[in-house]
């Protein structure tokens, strides 16, 4: 199904002509699965986002899909017991984009808990998902610890248990939901914004929306509203109240960063407790990179772009070297090829002042007078948010329309993507047979493309055989190539470059630096495959050559307060790769004509 910036304008017009049961603000993986689910049932749904699909916390997670450890030793069993079986449920309904991931968590003779009580707490971690979907935890001593995990350093070791949680591209989840959302029949567009509430003699009629691309207003006409808003929540409730309200949030960020993978070539995921302060941060390990994170520091600053300053990346540096041990010698702050950072919308809880401890519990309010509006909650357990909140607004519906309607479809319906599967049993290994038998693909692009595309991958692939070069990298050393930048332009709605390499794909976090001499032909390609004017080359490029060097780790603050080079000498300063002169341009400069 096409879904690209071509069909933008008829969404727009559906939105200005229809009256929608639902009008969703927000296209993060809560909006995008309310939006989905509520369509499912039969309900007429628009879904609005002020700028990407996933640009928010969405796609800033550590991309995990886990129950959460910490949060059984805070004794929320409850969330804990809700996360694990949805995790079970995301590994079966979109085996492509949730696979399963082993962990070690290291033991050593001075941590907070032993081998005994981790063994009785994973067991307990293990009946709550019912011992299903994944491989039962296993703890060991030193020597087998070793063993699964040579990266880890020996003093001081006892030993480790092993785990699994599963991992997932966060991005691509909400992509695969706006896209179910579509397909059953809701209308989604981004670079629109909810503006205000509109009232007619009392009564909630709509909302007036802002396109962002073009600048002008309109009104949609909706019965209620639906608040998906995540970190913005705050500011979205004081424009339906019509003045400031108190904070119900408490953000906190989040900081990712990435290595080479053959800096910290990693067997497993590593759970590490930083000896800094305690706090528990991840090793990952991609296919072509390490990923490290996260910190959870409490913030006031801008919710958009909250970015990764110099000790935010030497933290995660520091926590990893005095658990891992790299091949190639200590990792540095320099070693970092790319990062990414992001608010959690946490609700407050008197009871604490660490955003650490911070429940991650979601919270549903309702406004009789046609507003449902959820905040918190985490990735894993979306699906159930969603749920919860399509039931809640379809309290402020008319029953008799309410008895018409399907029940929920989410628990059971695969994801676009794991959707035309062809083996229930051991689908992806199936699937990764027929792409290298049948396709001729090679065993880590057939990977690749399985764990990207499921079984869209065949499709994707025939459009790559219609574009000239299609199945060569855009970056050298990484298997995303022309072809697939072509498919998921045409099919997942990216606007502008950044849309493509950092949410469509994890292009941008692999290549890094590398991606800055790649903006040109990109923007050649996109605008070739939307049919835009020759004139948007240069500023599409050059936004998306400023996205790398504002997501560079920010230089350190010397003691006197001035800013101190972080990089080593041999590393090209920013000024020496900086965007054309042309300067970056906003997305509505760079589409505005197109949308």
């Amino acid at each position: 199904m096409a879904f690209s910036l071509r069909e933008r304008p008829d969404h727009l017009q559906q939105l200005r002509s229809k009256v929608f049961d639902l009008l969703v603000v927000g296209g993060g993986i809560t909006g995008a699965g309310i939006a989905r689910d509520a369509a499912l049932r039969g309900l007429s749904v628009a879904l609005v986002e002020r700028g990407d699909f996933a640009s928010g916390t969405s796609s800033r997670s550590s991309k995990l899909i886990h129950g959460g450890l910490r949060y059984l030793e805070m004794g929320d069993v409850g969330l804990v017991f809700e996360a694990v079986r949805e995790r079970q449920r995301l590994l079966q309904l979109a085996p492509h984009l949730t696979r399963p991931q082993s962990f070690v968590l290291p033991v050593w003779k001075d941590s907070k808990h032993g081998l005994f009580l981790l063994d009785v707490g994973l067991t307990v971690y293990d009946m709550l998902a019912a011992f299903a979907g994944v491989v039962r935890h296993r703890s060991v001593r030193k020597a087998a610890a070793l063993r699964m995990e040579p990266l880890l350093r020996s003093d001081d070791l006892v030993g480790g248990v092993r785990y699994f949680d599963a991992m997932t591209d966060d991005g691509r989840l909400v992509m695969a939901n706006v896209r179910g959302a579509v397909q059953a029949g809701a209308v989604c567009v981004s670079r629109a914004s909810f503006v205000e509430p509109a009232w007619k003699s009392g009564k909630l009629v709509g909302a007036r929306i802002r396109d962002e691309l073009r600048g002008d207003m309109f009104q949609v006409g909706a019965k209620v509203i639906v608040s998906a808003a995540g970190p913005w929540t705050d500011e979205l409730m004081g424009r339906w109240k019509g003045q400031a309200q108190p904070a119900a949030l408490k953000p906190s960020k989040g900081v990712h960063v990435v290595v080479p993978r053959h800096k910290l070539p990693l067997s497993q995921a590593v759970t590490m407790t930083s000896p800094i302060d305690g706090r528990v941060v991840f090793a990952l390990p991609w296919p072509d990179a390490t990923v490290l994170g996260t910190t959870d520091t409490p913030y006031s600053g801008p919710l958009d772009e909250p970015g990764t300053t110099w000790e935010d990346a030497d933290y995660l540096v520091r926590t990893t070297n005095a658990i891992l041990q790299s091949p190639e010698g200590p990792l540095a702050v320099e070693d970092i090829v790319s990062t990414w950072s992001g608010i959690r919308p946490l609700v407050v809880s008197p009871e604490t002042t660490s955003s650490y401890k911070t429940s991650r519990e979601h919270v549903i309010a309702t406004d009789p007078r046609g507003l449902v509006s959820i905040a918190g909650g985490k990735l894993t357990t979306y699906r159930v948010m969603a749920q919860q909140t399509v039931d809640a607004a379809c309290k402020l519906l008319p029953d008799a329309q309410v008895a018409a309607l399907k029940p929920c479809q989410t628990a059971d319906l695969p994801l676009p993507g794991a959707d035309a599967l062809p083996s229930p049993n051991r689908p992806m290994d199936t699937l990764m047979a027929l792409l290298r038998e049948q396709h001729k693909q090679t065993p880590q692009r057939a990977q690749h493309l399985a764990w990207q595309f499921g079984s869209d991958a065949a499709d994707v692939l025939a459009t790559q055989a219609s574009e000239p070069g299609g199945d060569q990298p855009v970056v050298a050393g990484l298997p995303v190539t022309w072809g697939e930048l072509r498919w998921l332009t045409e099919r997942e709605l990216p606007v502008t470059l950044v849309d493509l390499c950092v949410r469509r794909s994890n292009l941008y976090y692999c290549a890094g630096d590398a991606l800055m001499a790649q903006a040109q032909p990109l923007a050649e390609r996109f605008v070739g495959w939307l049919g835009l004017p020759a004139a948007q080359v240069a500023p599409l490029a050059a936004e998306l050559q400023a996205y790398v060097v504002s997501h560079r780790v920010q230089p350190q603050r010397g003691a006197s307060g001035q800013f101190a080079a972080a990089r080593s000498s041999g590393a090209s300063s920013a000024a020496e790769i900086s965007p054309p002169d042309a300067g970056p341009a906003s997305p509505t400069s760079a589409v505005a004509d197109a949308a």
